[in-house]
């Protein structure tokens, strides 16, 4: 025979030993034809009596009496009608003898108490029962949890004549609990498995009768544990089975031992050969991990190279509109290894960093996780590279290396358009009226560059767009949500946006009001200078207050009113400055409207700004019902 087939041989012998090592042994029951009373079966452990003694099991608690068809059992000093028995779970249903099921007159004979049962060997199930309390009251009581019981309240064991009033009432009571004027009278037990047809309480003294009479369970098999016990073994209910478990101890002498433990301490030797073998099995199945990893290793660095070589002919086919490419170590360089942080926002962190050359970057670290491939990220980058707007941002170049990407774009003096907009430590904004009319138009023009390029920015709010030293508008971030690779990381970047009033157009949050297009810039350029506006207007009092759903609503009807033309400080002071503030109001509303479809696109945004008053129209007004737009153009033109 093989070496192989020898070592199986002694596997298997070693396994059916220790089979037997902590083995279970189940209660046989004893042959004896099964007899019945009423329409309940008995067999073992139960045995009627005068049932011949090898019938059922010996113990006198598993003996039942049969009358006029009425199963009772006994206990120490008790009776009980037997009202089901359940040998797959060991519980048997039993009921005060005292309740008849069709006689609501019917009273209790027993109180409960556990003494009598636990004496017996036999349990109360309590995760199947509840208590059932009567009590005595020297008034009414109105709870409704207390149900009256006049057809028992003078008739129980446990009455007094003094008792005026009694009840009955579901479930347990503390004392700390009681009405006053409340005593116990008696305490009996019901199954919660039992037909209970009113949960909330609202039930009557015929359905507390009913549950009664249909008995609680008791558990009956730890009393077939006794011979289990006697053997020093381990008794638990498995199942549908009662096993009796063995365990062997080291300090007990090896002649006292069981036949199963003598077994186990013989097979202690083969237990510590078997772990040898098992040591160089385990041994061999390390090797051969190893080795596996090894060449899993190897092709993973065979693939990575030829990734790296897709990407330098993808960077060499595209070398007539590419920005620079730059390695991870030079970018480190120039950023001065990130330290200068100007921010960061849900695309990455932004760093202030040298060229060689001397001028000024920012260098921008892309967050790793979710982006598009390499493919998709070259061919952007070079896309943007091709902008040359002066209201874009320029990319100067850009980093690919492994999971970290960047991109270096010209570095914008004045900072954020949110520093000058919004207020800060209480100092008013700096921008006049035709400041930041030319910088609404500035913006419209570098979204129109973008668009024209088919790039979607997806991104247009005050910290995106720069100022310069002249405060010409700069777009920064040009259509970075569109490299995430998933449509929720699309979401979430864009939600990522949110401002002071939200820059987020609705139809990212609402799928049936539109797909997500060019007019999602449309929208948020519109709350862009909506916003703008609204800094330079003398709104009324309570426009200090208002809320972000209601504000556009509220510069609808302060220009309705004719009372949009006022800046800080005062009145317009000329026709151009009039203008100025009606175009951008005007046109802001145009772009947010709900719907994508009602917005225009941004070639007719510029159209609007850098054209005639008198072109212009009134839009519906946002997120109300359509008004009377005549009377309203007669009012604001």
């Amino acid at each position: 025979m093989s070496n192989g087939r020898l070592f199986s041989s002694y596997l298997a012998l070693l396994s059916l030993l220790l089979c037997f090592i902590g083995s279970c042994r189940a209660k046989n029951n004893s042959l004896c034809i099964t007899s019945s009373c009423g329409n309940i079966n008995i067999s073992y452990p139960f045995r009627l009596r005068g049932d011949p003694a090898n019938c059922g099991h010996p113990d006198s608690i598993f003996e039942l009496e049969c009358k006029k068809n009425q199963l009772t059992l006994h206990t120490k000093s008790r009776r009980y009608h037997v009202q089901a028995i359940t040998y797959s779970n060991f519980s048997t249903r039993v009921s005060d003898p005292g309740l008849d099921s069709h006689n609501y007159s019917s009273c209790l004979i027993y109180s409960y108490t556990d003494d009598d049962v636990y004496s017996s060997y036999v349990y109360l199930d309590s995760t199947s029962t509840f208590y059932v309390t009567f009590l005595n009251c020297l008034s009414p009581v109105a709870n409704p949890l207390y149900v009256e019981n006049a057809l028992c309240g003078n008739t129980t064991a446990f009455s007094n004549s003094s008792r005026i009033h009694s009840y009955v009432t579901a479930g347990s009571i503390l004392v700390s609990d009681l009405e006053e004027s409340c005593t116990y009278d008696t305490i009996a037990m019901a199954s919660s498995l039992a037909p209970w047809p009113s949960r909330d309480h609202n039930y009557s003294y015929a359905q507390i009768h009913d549950l009664l009479a249909y008995g609680f369970e008791l558990l009956w098999y730890p009393a077939l544990c006794t011979e289990c016990d006697e053997s020093k073994g381990t008794c638990s209910l498995e199942g549908n089975k009662i096993r009796c478990r063995h365990y062997c101890y080291e300090d007990t002498p090896l002649d006292e031992l069981t036949f199963i433990c003598k077994l186990e301490y013989y097979a202690v030797y083969l237990y510590i050969a078997a772990l040898a073998v098992g040591a160089l099995l385990a041994l061999r199945f390390i090797l051969g991990i190893s080795c596996l990893i090894g060449v899993v290793v190897k092709g993973r660095k065979r693939q990575r190279m030829n990734k790296n070589e897709n990407i330098e002919e993808l960077l060499r086919n595209q070398v007539n509109h590419m920005p620079i490419n730059y390695s991870y170590g030079e970018i480190k360089r120039m950023s001065q290894n990130f330290k200068a942080k100007l921010g960061s926002g849900p695309h990455g962190t932004v760093s202030r960093g040298n060229l060689r050359s001397g001028p000024l970057v920012a260098v921008k670290m892309l967050t790793e996780s979710s982006l598009a491939s390499d493919t998709e990220f070259i061919r952007h980058a070079s896309a943007i590279s091709r902008i040359t707007n002066a209201n874009v941002v320029k990319l100067f170049g850009l980093c690919i290396k492994g999971t970290k990407r960047a991109l270096v774009y010209e570095f914008v003096q004045c900072g954020s358009l949110d520093k000058y907009i919004f207020l800060h430590g209480g100092k008013k904004p700096s921008l006049s009226l035709k400041e930041m009319f030319k910088i609404s138009v500035g913006i419209a023009r570098g979204i129109q560059c973008l668009h024209g390029a088919n790039i979607f920015h997806l991104a247009i709010k005050p910290q995106n767009i720069l100022l310069d030293e002249d405060f010409n508008p700069k777009i920064s971030d040009s259509g970075l949500a569109s490299l995430y690779s998933s449509h929720n990381h699309i979401m979430e970047a864009m939600k990522a946006n949110k401002g002071k009033m939200g820059f987020m157009p609705p139809e990212v949050l609402y799928k049936n009001i539109g797909e997500i297009s060019c007019k999602a810039d449309v929208y948020s350029f519109g709350m862009l200078v909506l916003e703008m506006a609204a800094q330079l207007q003398s709104l009324n009092p309570y426009a200090s207050k208002r809320g972000e759903v209601y504000f556009p609503s509220l510069m609808y009807y302060q220009l309705c009113e004719g009372k949009g033309l006022e800046i800080r400080g005062g009145e317009a002071e000329d026709d151009e400055e009039r203008e100025m503030i009606k175009k951008m109001i005007v046109v802001a509303l145009w772009c947010i409207q709900i719907r994508p479809g009602d917005r225009p696109m941004i070639d007719q945004v510029v159209g609007m700004l850098e054209g005639g008053i008198e072109v212009l129209h009134m839009p519906p007004r946002p997120f109300q019902k359509p008004m009377d737009y005549e009377e309203c153009m007669k009012k604001s033109f």
